[in-house]
């Protein structure tokens, strides 16, 4: 009987279990900050109207982000010193359909990799090729045993 029981408390507590784990699993996305980098268009009172890439769209669409005193800046000292035109990269919380800024970094002008530069500002030139000598094909080794390698 104790068996019996045991077994029965088990299952029903697996089963609970089981039966949780996909709303707990739905919370976790919803608190999870999501990325997005773009260009701002428009810098108001705490929010900016960035032109970002919409992959599900294929196309280029604005999109207002809220900023609050405990968004995180990078490579600007405060809001005020952003500018249109900005390129920028931020992540963010989205809650009721508002997406609030937690990490916003401004990228730097020629962060790109630099290129060398030749005269008048074009790109240098590529290297002269250096000639390779031809590769010589092996030649078969012969089946016959070297003498010396029977001693």
């Amino acid at each position: 009987m104790k068996k019996t029981l045991m077994a029965v408390l088990m299952m029903v507590g697996f089963s609970c279990l089981l039966s949780l784990t996909p709303v707990r699993a739905q919370e976790n996305t919803a608190d999870e900050d999501k990325f997005s980098f773009g260009k701002i268009v428009s810098v108001g009172e705490g929010q900016i109207t960035v032109k970002e890439y919409d992959f599900a769209k294929d196309a280029d669409v604005e999109t207002i982000y809220f900023l609050t005193a405990e968004t995180e800046l990078g490579n600007v000292n405060a809001v005020k010193d952003l500018a249109v035109g900005d390129d920028i990269v931020l992540d963010y919380a989205e809650k009721d359909g508002k997406r609030t800024v937690t990490t916003l970094v401004k990228e730097e002008k020629g962060a790109e990799t630099p290129v060398a530069e030749g005269e008048a500002g074009q790109a240098a030139p590529v290297a002269e090729a250096v000639p390779v000598e031809p590769v010589v094909e092996a030649q078969p080794v012969s089946e016959a045993a070297p003498e010396a390698s029977q001693q």
